[in-house]
């Protein structure tokens, strides 16, 4: 199985990060819907430090360096979607089922390119 990973990671405005995946998948992540800036994501609550996010583990998260960081599949799958990918489906579609349907997509347009 195919490891999705991060290739770029930008600031938006405000807590909100874009990120663009190795599928050609582009999400945006507005933390202040995510997160309660407590705890050890109390520190991205300065925006300044907030913009410090980066790539880790070859792709596979992003974070800060006060240890708190993110999976690219949970990143991947459950973010805003700006290319519409998830807009027929509706909330209840799990994880699984998520990273399922990207893998026969990516298959798919794979199989496309190579023809």
């Amino acid at each position: 199985m195919k490891q999705i990973q991060i290739l770029k990671i930008r600031y938006v405005k405000d807590y909100i990060l874009e990120l663009s995946f190795d599928d050609n998948s582009i999400k945006q992540y507005d933390f202040s819907q995510l997160i309660t800036f407590k705890g050890v994501s109390e520190p991205l609550k300065n925006i300044d430090y907030f913009k410090t996010v980066k790539i880790l583990n070859d792709g596979r998260t992003f974070g800060w360096d006060n240890n708190y960081d993110c999976c690219a599949d949970w990143a991947r799958y459950y973010a805003n979607d700006l290319l519409n990918e998830w807009e027929n489906f509706d909330d209840s579609f799990g994880l699984k089922q998520r990273i399922k349907l990207s893998q026969q997509k990516m298959q798919h347009n794979t199989y496309l390119t190579t023809v």
